[in-house]
């Protein structure tokens, strides 16, 4: 095959992953919005909040879990084009129950959507990238569909939540018209008939990941719950705004940067550097929580390790530890902790603003270090030879440049 052909067949596989991840976040983003609205359409109280959230993420959590054991045999693209036709479904009940007492029906289907669609294209992401080009691969796919987020909160602000309804409905419809015309390679896969979701839990190099993400995402969610409310009764609006703003244009620049770190020095060692100064983060706001040179330095840390840990816990470490035939349940459980855990957030909201910020920040601080330690036991996932081989080439470039210079002199 020329090289023409293979750019080609290489781009047109970048843009197929790109629309079957890109419908698969916003889908996620527009639920989100439409759980705003209508919170703000009925009295948004404690109760009703919870019941919002918890329509959605355990149908989804249920759905993420049972659906990748319906089957022997599946395949692939027939199941990315289930799980779009349950959002449409989705979207066109919502248009339906608005302002009626089937308004958490939308929120169920639309659970029941991303439960199906997580794994099935996760798992197609990992099935068609190399293990020395998935997060790097990754990183670019996440940084495009994490720029057309605000575009559809700003469009909700602007056209009110029954247009959003419509606006969701012809986005989905598109995108599965998009891929029936893009034709992803829908392969047959057998699935393992081994492999249960508990021998994935009990998997030796899944778990040691697992505890990590599992505490990075609870300490993600219930910190921002108390840092959010602090910042604002101390500093004031402007300020918080514009540290959350900071710590996103940041993570935007990691999300860039993180794919080509983790395919060259690995992913475990990535992830160690960025635990520990986070909890180096976190434990400077526990000290000293009105200095604001420390809130500064948090939100920067904290952006870089948020595009790290995304890009590697969702996009790639489950990828590399599965085979085909298997990263569907890898990928369900894996996915688990970063839509889960706001959930727990929710519940756990009411209770957390009377926690003093020195106290939560600086037991963050001590959990984070604790992260650390199932990671030193983990093994890297990125084989060491292609490590090696990265190495080896960046010091023979670095040894011609010398080279060049004496010659030159």
């Amino acid at each position: 095959m020329s090289k023409h052909r293979v750019l080609e067949s290489n781009m047109f596989g970048f843009v197929t992953q790109f629309m079957i991840l890109l419908m698969l976040f916003t889908c996620f983003q527009i639920s989100i919005i439409y759980m705003n609205g209508i919170s703000g359409l009925l009295s948004g109280s404690y109760v009703e909040r919870v019941l919002i959230y918890g329509a959605y993420y355990l149908s989804f959590m249920v759905a993420n879990l049972v659906y990748p054991n319906f089957s022997k045999k599946y395949i692939q693209t027939y199941n990315m084009y289930f799980w779009l036709v349950l959002a449409i479904i989705s979207s066109l009940t919502s248009l339906c129950t608005i302002a009626t007492q089937f308004i958490l029906l939308p929120l169920i289907l639309a659970g029941i959507a991303l439960g199906v669609g997580m794994p099935c294209c996760l798992s197609y992401f990992a099935d068609h990238t190399e293990i020395e080009n998935r997060g790097k691969t990754g990183g670019i796919i996440f940084f495009l569909t994490s720029l057309a987020m605000p575009i559809f909160s700003f469009l909700y602000k602007m056209i009110g939540l029954y247009s959003f309804c419509v606006f969701s409905t012809i986005w989905f419809s598109t995108g599965l018209i998009f891929l029936l015309l893009l034709k992803p390679k829908g392969e047959v896969v057998e699935r393992r008939k081994d492999l249960s979701l508990v021998s994935v839990i009990v998997n030796k190099q899944f778990y040691l990941y697992f505890i990590s993400w599992v505490i990075y995402s609870l300490i993600d969610n219930l910190g921002f719950s108390i840092l959010r409310l602090f910042l604002q009764e101390t500093f004031g609006l402007a300020f918080k705004d514009l540290v959350l703003n900071l710590s996103t244009i940041v993570m935007a620049f990691s999300i860039v940067s993180v794919g080509f770190v983790i395919d060259t020095y690995g992913r475990k060692r990535a992830l160690l550097y960025g635990f520990i100064a986070l909890g180096i983060a976190y434990a400077c706001i526990g000290i000293n929580p009105l200095n604001l040179f420390f809130w500064y330095l948090y939100f920067v840390i904290s952006g870089i390790a948020s595009g790290f840990f995304v890009v590697i816990f969702v996009f790639t470490i489950w990828g590399d530890i599965s085979s085909k035939g298997a990263r569907e349940k890898y990928y369900a459980i894996g996915s688990l902790p970063f839509f889960f855990m706001v959930f727990i957030r929710e519940i756990l909201s009411p209770y957390m603003v009377d926690v003093p910020v020195s106290t939560a920040f600086s037991f963050a601080s001590f959990f984070l270090f604790l992260a650390v330690l199932p990671l030193i036991y983990a093994p890297e996932t990125l084989p060491e030879k292609e490590i090696k081989r990265r190495e080896l080439r960046d010091y023979i470039r670095k040894a011609k440049k010398i080279a060049g210079k004496y010659a030159k002199g």
